[in-house]
């Protein structure tokens, strides 16, 4: 009996060389073949004669099938050797070509008979196909049960099922599949049947390891597997939402009979996906909000006053809103877990200077955390500023501290010394060790991870038995659906607008040949007193011919900025020599920085008015919005001049989208669009396996209805405690337990 666990060694009819291929690809039990989706399916015509398929073929993503007889076989030889072929039956011919495969010639001869087999087009009112697949009627030597396992047998060779076994038969369901399921036949391997049309499971494979292969070994152990999958969901609960059975939607994917298999399949796979993650996120909302106590921080009116002295500036209708929520959620007992949303330049360091000061005026500690040097020393400097004459202390604590430092800080975080405390990861490190911290907050969320918000959250546990207020901040605004995916066990503000004074910026994606007309307009807003920030993809030259730091700033200096105080940048330079450099900048001593991504975030020079981006290109869409967001920040009117001209689609959507608008929730929607989420928010970042099926690109709706059901499932039992839900918790553990840092599931 073949079960989920059971090795793909021990199953009759896979070769140990195969086996040995499969385990290469992570594929060594029944299971794990079963899980290996197809990443498409293929839609194959009936066989038809070649004139019907001339006349049919409207959709080149189909397979076709033509049978007849070879009439010529042409080799052309050259730098990659061709082979056609024409193939005749008595309607038409058609022409099949195989590019840069010489073996061919070897394998077809006139007057041979088979069937054709692949993606065709009419070219010059001929159907062609292009490295089609050659099944010949007959091979020397081979015999009919070797013709059938490799797909080949010809029309009228039997099948694995009784000729008159209806289409529609009705299979031995599963105990808990639903009364009302769809009767699911069981498909015999595809390959054989060229009578009808039917869909074909393409899966993900490698050059050593072939889609068809991963299909034949499919069809071995599907129906075993499958008999066996106890469903998580209860009938009823699947009933309403119209699921098919586990079960069945496994069989349907795999060996699916027409695009409505495939609906229905992917439909219950996806939901599985998205409502196991959202049943997952809610029960650790639930858990930390039961579970963990924090010190309620109440807003008096003398401690706002007082904390709003020492912003600098009067803050906005959005920025007073968004502090009303975070002073909500701070003034209770339990824990806030808040993420601010806010696109670039739009305050959220003044917001979060407010959760912290209120940290700081009830007697307690507060810790900023973000994820480069350059952005903590920007909010180490902001703050210094701010606070520059109160009792406030600060340290700031980064791996480039000195070890004596390091040393003197950390000792007087745990004693209380220090009120604030603004770092890079180093903060979370074990020797970090805190007295009464209060409020933390992430800055940058989406650079760190699910651990490293539990690993902050830790350090409050000092002379209190108490966890952090946690304010998480991204400057990256999160698509919604991945902000409930992501982020969904906090309560969301969002910031939007920018300050008094703030100018919107003009943008222009230009072709690199107009590079020196860009350089040389800029050069006269530089001269009248402007900054500019010039970056380039690389540290170094290379080979890949990408404009690096120290050349371009040479070039700079001795062609179109001939005269003008330049300086370079980058994230490999010692951190005084940084500092020093920025500081320049700051102070209008160099007029231009060239820099690496190293200015991405943080970065704030109101007179910095000018920027342009060398290979624009080669930049994501969120990380060229960012760059844009160093500029604008001051009273002058602000250019952004991205220089860059891309050859793939992808590259092409990128530099049309961020030439188009400047909204970052608009940008997050589209580079959502383009990449996919599992580029614009890995499992690396988020620190959650990534989807197989689910496509939060299209799935909003289906995201919503699993998150509407996982509040309802954990608002009636918080734990998983029934005993109907066994199957269920156990799933969710084994998916989502540690990286989720969920309690009494397993």
């Amino acid at each position: 009996m073949i079960t989920a666990k059971t090795a793909l060694a021990d199953i009759a009819g896979i070769s140990a060389r195969l086996v040995e291929r499969l385990n290469a690809f992570e594929l060594r039990t029944a299971g794990d073949v079963v899980r290996h989706f197809p990443m498409r399916h293929e839609r194959k015509l009936a066989e038809r004669t070649i004139l019907e398929t001339q006349h049919e073929v409207a959709d080149e993503q189909a397979v076709i099938r033509i049978r007849g007889t070879v009439a010529t076989v042409r080799v052309r030889r050259g730098r990659a050797t061709m082979v056609e072929a024409t193939l005749e039956d008595d309607s038409s011919s058609a022409r099949l070509v195989w590019f840069n495969a010489g073996w061919m010639r070897d394998k077809i001869h006139p007057g041979d008979t088979g069937v054709a087999e692949g993606r065709a087009k009419v070219r010059n009112g001929f159907l062609e196909l292009g490295n089609p697949r050659w099944i010949p009627d007959h091979v020397p030597g081979e015999t009919m049960a070797q013709r059938a396992e490799s797909g080949s047998a010809p029309t009228n060779a039997p099948t694995n099922a009784p000729t008159n076994a209806p289409t529609n038969a009705p299979t031995n369901t599963t105990k808990n599949s639903p009364t009302n399921a769809p009767n699911i036949p069981r498909i015999n391997p595809p390959l054989l049947d060229i009578t009808h049309d039917q869909l074909r499971a393409i899966y993900p494979a490698s050059e050593q390891l072939l889609s068809s292969e991963i299909e034949n070994v499919v069809a071995k152990v599907l129906e075993s597997v499958c008999a066996a999958i106890e469903d998580p969901l209860p009938i009823a609960f699947r009933q309403e939402r119209g699921l098919i059975a586990l079960a069945d939607a496994y069989r349907l994917y795999h060996q699916a009979r027409d695009e409505d298999d495939v609906a229905a399949a992917r439909k219950r796979l996806a939901f599985d996906e998205l409502f196991l993650l959202q049943l997952g996120v809610m029960m650790r909302r639930a858990q930390l909000r039961s579970r963990t106590r924090a010190l309620p921080l109440k807003l008096e009116p003398k401690i706002n006053k007082h904390i709003r002295s020492r912003i600098p500036f009067v803050l906005t209708p959005e920025q007073d809103r968004v502090i009303g929520e975070i002073v909500a959620d701070m003034g209770q007992p339990v824990a806030m877990n808040r993420l601010l949303q806010g696109d670039v330049g739009s305050g959220k360091t003044a917001v979060a200077v407010y959760a912290m000061l209120l940290a700081v005026a009830h007697g307690f500690q507060a810790a900023l955390v973000a994820p480069t040097e350059l952005l903590a020393e920007q909010h180490y400097a902001v703050l210094g500023a701010m606070l520059k004459g109160s009792q406030v202390r600060i340290a700031f604590i980064t791996g480039s501290n000195t070890s004596a430092e390091r040393r003197e800080r950390v000792a007087g975080l745990a004693t209380g010394k220090f009120d604030i405390a603004i770092g890079t990861h180093a903060l979370l490190e074990g020797g970090v060790a805190f007295r009464n911290l209060a409020v933390a907050v992430i800055d940058e969320q989406h650079r760190f991870g699910v651990k490293q918000r539990a690993a902050i959250r830790q350090k409050g546990q000092g002379e209190l038995p108490v966890v952090p207020h946690t304010l998480v901040m991204t400057a990256t605004p999160i698509p919604r659906t991945l902000a409930i995916t992501l982020y969904g066990d906090l309560d969301t503000s969002v910031l939007r607008g920018a300050p008094p004074g703030r100018t919107s910026i003009i943008t222009r994606v230009v072709s690199p040949e107009k590079a020196p007309e860009v350089y040389s307009y800029l050069r006269t807003r530089l001269e009248r007193g402007e900054q500019a920030y010039v970056v380039v993809p690389a540290v170094e030259e290379s080979d890949l011919g990408l404009k690096d730091v120290a050349n371009h700033l040479r070039y700079l200096q001795e062609g179109p900025w001939k005269g003008l105080k330049l300086a370079g940048m980058h994230g490999a330079m010692a951190r005084d020599e940084r500092d020093a450099t920025m500081n320049a900048f700051r102070a209008g001593t160099v007029q231009a920085l060239v820099a690496t991504i190293v200015i991405e975030v943080g970065v704030d020079v109101s007179n910095a008015s000018v920027m342009v981006v060398e290979h624009a290109e080669r930049f994501g869409l969120a990380q060229l919005h960012q760059l844009r967001g160093r500029v604008g920040r001051g009273s002058t009117q602000s250019l952004c001049v991205f220089l860059g001209e891309s050859t793939t689609d992808d590259g092409k959507q990128r530099l049309e989208a961020i030439g188009n608008t400047d909204d970052g929730f608009v940008i997050a929607e589209t580079d959502l669009r383009i990449r996919g989420p599992g580029e614009v928010f890995g499992s690396r970042q988020s620190g959650l396996p990534p989807f197989q099926i689910a496509d939060l690109a299209t799935d909003g709706e289906l995201l919503r209805v699993a998150r509407e059901d996982a509040q309802a499932w954990i608002a009636n039992d918080a734990e998983l405690a029934a005993p109907s839900v066994a199957a269920l918790k156990n799933k969710l553990w084994i998916t989502y337990g540690k990286a989720l840092g969920l309690g009494d599931v397993g």
